[in-house]
């Protein structure tokens, strides 16, 4: 009897304290919650916040320094969040990053992290609220910030964030609001899942992939419209900015392009780091400033997964 007392006890301590960790006491969307399109996630946006037709989240027309954006991430929760543990915060602050705050809850069936920080970038001060939550295969960041000095707005986007629920009955289609579509089948590739207002295919669902020729593709599309003036430099600077030492190739060239009715440009770099990986990257620019990239790595040399790429990017068609 005295065991089974305390066995009673332990849950109901248990009980209290996982309640204790909760984001928030919701069984369902309230009248103000508001759907993120494509998502199973509800919120109440901060006074004069709308639906953004830019990305999943909610803009404010008043202020082009604020935002809530959700994004999705295919990884497990326990990796993705280790971006935010204290053996990182070195990193963080070499990328303007100071973290305020960190705290565990829960969210329905998930685990989660509710996060404060703060970041620079250029002469502004940004401040961050941000929850994360996933299990392990998918992870999804919301992420709420204006300027640090907007006082009242910070505290508004802090309390948005913590309005978070999710309905995790509700049958989605992940790819019904992006703003293009690819038929990935036609070069034997398989939909991994959105991230922002990308798609990422490989051909094993393995992240990193282990296929034969290493083949990984994404097709994304700008969040903002920023008029470029010079589209041929515009895209060879994007080489830089992705992991490894990719130089480009000029034996392939720098060459124009045009799918869709969109023109852009297309390049080949090597990896430098690892001379076994090559890329593949098309820039298309729309009149109005916003801007697609399609990238993909590979098996250097790989004939075949060079002929799929270019399957799957003819099939690539503006909604």
């Amino acid at each position: 009897m005295n065991k089974l007392i305390l066995i009673v006890t332990f849950l109901t301590s248990l009980s209290s304290a996982l309640s204790g960790q909760m984001l928030n006491d919701l069984e369902g969307p309230s009248e103000e919650h508001v759907l993120v399109k494509g998502t199973n996630v509800f919120m109440v946006p901060p006074d004069n916040f709308e639906p953004s037709g830019d990305y999943k989240g909610f803009k404010n027309p008043e202020d082009p320094y604020s935002m809530i954006m959700l994004m999705e991430m295919p990884g497990p929760f326990d990796e993705v969040s280790k971006g935010f543990a204290e053996e990182n915060k070195e990193a963080m602050l070499a990328n303007g990053m100071v973290l305020i705050s960190k705290k565990e809850f829960q969210i329905g069936t998930y685990e989660g992290l509710l996060i404060e920080m703060e970041q620079e970038a250029g002469l502004s001060i940004f401040y961050k609220t941000v929850v994360i939550y996933g299990d392990a295969n998918n992870t999804v960041m919301i992420n709420g910030m204006s300027l640090k000095e907007s006082d009242e707005l910070v505290k508004q986007i802090k309390e948005s964030l913590k309005t978070v629920f999710v309905d995790e009955k509700m049958t989605i289609d992940p790819r019904a609001e992006l703003s293009f579509m690819v038929d990935e089948s036609v070069g034997g590739l398989q939909f991994i899942g959105v991230v922002g207002n990308g798609v990422l295919f490989n051909r094993d669902l393995k992240t990193p992939t282990e296929s034969e020729d290493k083949l990984s593709l994404m097709v994304d599309k700008s969040y903002a419209k920023v008029p470029v003036t010079d589209e041929k430099a515009f895209c060879i600077s994007r080489v830089e900015q992705f992991p490894g030492a990719f130089e480009i190739m000029e034996e392939k060239g720098i060459n124009k392009v045009s799918i869709d009715g969109l023109n852009g440009y297309e390049l080949h770099a090597i990896n430098n780091e690892d001379g076994s990986e090559e890329l593949y990257l098309i820039n298309l620019f729309e009149e109005d400033g916003g801007y697609f990239i399609i990238f993909s790595t590979y098996l250097a040399g790989s004939e075949s997964a060079q002929r799929d790429i270019q399957k799957v990017i003819k099939t690539f068609k503006r909604k």
